[in-house]
Formats: structure tokens, C-alpha cells, sequence
């Protein structure tokens, strides 16, 4: 039941998790709730300052960190990750398998990489064309991964999409795999 009736409006309405009151007690699906409807400038409703009326509510109260995405995985993959591919790095470089403009290039991606990233951020908070996670994939195996990772903590994106965190590991793995190929090859 809405706060303020507004004749346009649809009777059922988006709800975004961010718009759900903290204080009371958490909606569950067919729970009656309060809200007010809101037109979003792209012509969209969407149902805000929600909350939860009568008993068909969630006896339980929210958690503070339910926002927050599970982590996959231990703490130490990343940094392992990373000391590996500059110890994988090093050695090509050393064995002269990999040049130094190699180098530069790398860095080009990873730029373009967390560049994609923040693209891809922007165009999701103003609902238009996204960047393909595949492109993404693909800039990451290529050896941007380490950019991506940077992007997904810094730019809070892809973050609490686990399909996308495994993918992402996997291609982690998969250009590792290709680069100490490489390099003992």
C-alpha cells in the first residue's frame, strides 16, 4: 500500500534492497508493505522508503553487513596471484622470451581494463548499454586482471556477482597458466 497514491502509477513496483528501511524489520516475498511510488527520470517507477507492515513480516532483523558481498575464496588469492605473475614476468623476462615494450603493453591493458571497468560502472547506474562481461573476460585473460581486481574493489563493481568471481579466477588461472607456458616453453 503505498504512503502517497499517485494515479499513474503501477500497482507492482520495482524495489531496490538500498530502499528497504534499516530500522524496521525485513520484508519477506508476500509480505504486506508500505512505500512511496517515485517516476525515475527515465520514466520508470520504482517503489521507495519501503517497510514492512503487519505480521507477515521477517522476525529476524537485518544483519549490518548483508549489503556486503561473500568473499570467494581465502584473503591471500590475489596477492598470490600477483607475486606469481611478477615472478612469472621477471623470469620471461630474463629468459628473453618477453621484451620490455612487452611490458609497456601490458600496462596499456591494464589501463584500458580498469578504463572498461569504470565505463561499464557508470552505464549501470544510469540503466544504459553495457560493456558485455565476455569483453571484460577477455581483457582479463589477456593479462588485465590485476586492473579488473583493483576496479571490483575500488569502483565496487562485479563484487557480489559470484558466476562473474569465478570467471574471473578462471581466467586468473588460465593467463597464468598461458604465461608460465610461455615462459618455460
Amino acid at each position: 500500500m503505498p504512503d502517497i497514491a499517485q494515479a499513474d502509477a503501477p500497482d507492482r513496483l520495482f524495489v531496490h534492497i538500498r530502499d528497504i528501511d534499516r530500522e524496521g524489520t525485513r520484508p519477506v516475498v508476500g509480505a504486506r508493505v508500505r512505500y512511496t511510488p517515485e517516476r525515475q527520470p527515465d520514466g520508470c517507477w520504482r517503489a521507495v522508503r519501503v517497510a514492512a507492515v503487519g505480521i507477515a513480516a521477517s522476525r529476524t532483523p537485518r544483519r549490518r553487513d548483508a549489503h556486503r558481498p561473500a568473499r570467494s575464496g581465502p584473503r591471500l588469492l590475489m596477492p598470490t596471484a600477483l607475486v606469481g605473475w611478477v615472478a612469472l614476468l621477471a623470469q620471461a623476462m630474463t629468459n628473453a622470451r618477453l621484451p620490455w615494450l612487452a611490458l609497456v603493453a601490458l600496462a596499456g591493458l591494464n589501463l584500458l581494463t580498469f578504463v572498461v571497468y569504470a565505463l561499464d560502472k557508470h552505464a549501470a547506474r544510469r540503466g544504459s548499454r553495457r560493456t558485455p562481461e565476455a569483453h571484460l573476460h577477455l581483457l582479463e585473460l589477456l593479462g588485465g586482471w590485476p586492473a579488473g581486481a583493483l576496479a571490483q574493489q575500488v569502483l565496487r563493481h562485479k563484487r557480489a556477482k559470484p558466476d562473474y568471481r569465478r570467471a574471473f579466477a578462471a581466467m586468473i588461472a588460465l593467463h597464468l597458466l598461458a604465461l608460465a607456458a610461455w615462459t618455460f616453453a
